[in-house]
């Protein structure tokens, strides 16, 4: 079936655009969801039933308008309910998606609807890509972490106990609705879990935003929509740029969005998925990351010190309790950007560029590690 073109710009809505070898897709940005979303959905299928994936907590706050603006625009549409937080991100629940949809499965096209944060949109993209060998889906992120990262590049998965997004697959959305009224329901934790993404990008790859955010982090945490709209668009824009480059993460390019990623996946891991939210232990791994690349001789400490005085401004960890300093090093050396035995690491060269380099040996990470416990 031949698509439409994606809807228009509307007045206070910003569209940026991701290309890739399939066509790519747009990111709205500043939209009311449920005003753009029955388009969307007619856009992909003239006929189709529609199923809103969301957890619990996004369920109490959100589900209803959507359902009802796609019902009014006269499509079928049921919500799918899945318990909240990252130790469900498993077999398990991708399962009963994936159960949901056969059930719902008929002649009309099957579109699957991503409401909540990364892990339900992780969790019902795989469940996209892999029902009927890939269906339709959009993703409608609901926290600022997957706002301005998950739900943009086509990283599907779940997490298996050796780690985390052990399982999945690149498959990219029809289209995401990044509307910043969705996050003024968000508790503050979750608001500065996502700003640690926003800082993130800032180091790895545009220095002139580490200084907007230096400015304008008070405003962000207030959610000004000015400064959460310019944000999240600038983030987009960026991550945009690396996946037209690197789809399928074969290059390297995509590799600097890890930037914290290894530590901090690491800590997850060693801490049971339960003591850091993902934003939370991305924080700490940036922090650490710009501490090895001070001692490598790569930033200097001023360089390091501000990275950490931003995170802390943001309201974020910067340093690990809750393990033991050995306990990381197992779940760093299955990181997936570990090759032929060697773990690779991103760190800083400056300030707004960041470089994926083999890592030093493992006494040097170590001593990083327990200098990085509190």
């Amino acid at each position: 079936m031949k698509k439409k073109a994606p809807q228009n710009e509307k007045s206070g809505i910003g569209i940026v655009r991701v290309r890739t070898p399939g066509g790519g897709y747009p990111i709205y940005v500043g939209a009311s969801a449920a005003d753009v979303l029955p388009g969307e959905l007619k856009r992909i299928s003239k006929e189709c039933r529609v199923l809103i994936v969301t957890d619990r907590n996004v369920a109490v706050l959100h589900i209803e308008p959507l359902l009802d603006a796609v019902r009014r625009a006269g499509m079928d549409a049921d919500a799918f309910i899945i318990p909240s937080g990252e130790r469900f991100k498993t077999f398990a629940t991708w399962k009963r998606i994936i159960e949901r949809l056969s059930e719902m499965d008929d002649k009309r096209d099957l579109v699957v609807c991503a409401l909540g944060g990364g892990v339900v949109g992780d969790l019902a993209g795989f469940a996209a890509a892999s029902y009927r060998r890939g269906i339709s889906y959009v993703q409608i992120p609901t926290t600022l972490l997957a706002c301005v990262d998950s739900s943009v590049g086509g990283k599907t998965g779940f997490d298996l106990p050796r780690g985390k997004n052990l399982v999945g697959a690149f498959y990219q959305p029809e289209c995401v609705i990044a509307d910043p009224a969705l996050l003024t329901t968000l508790p503050m934790r979750e608001l500065r879990c996502g700003m640690a993404e926003v800082i993130k990008y800032g180091f790895v790859m545009d220095a002139p935003f580490i200084g907007r955010l230096e400015k304008n982090m008070g405003g962000l945490l207030d959610l000004e929509p000015a400064a959460v709209s310019s944000a999240i668009e600038r983030c987009c824009r960026l991550k945009a740029r690396v996946v037209a480059q690197d789809e399928r993460d074969t290059s390297g390019v995509r590799a600097i969005l890890n930037f914290g990623h290894t530590f901090g996946h690491a800590m997850e891991a060693a801490c049971g998925y339960g003591r850091y939210k993902h934003g939370e232990a991305v924080a700490v791994g940036m922090v650490l990351a710009a501490e090895l690349s001070v001692k490598l001789g790569m930033i200097s400490k001023r360089d390091s010190e501000r990275l950490e005085r931003l995170v802390e401004t943001a309201g974020l960890p910067t340093r690990i309790r809750g393990a033991e300093p050995e306990e990381l090093l197992p779940f760093m050396r299955r990181d997936k950007k570990t090759r032929a035995g060697k773990l690779r690491l991103v760190l800083l060269e400056s300030a707004g560029r960041a470089v994926v380099a083999d890592a030093p040996p493992e006494k040097t990470i170590l001593q990083i590690i327990k200098n990085g416990m509190e």
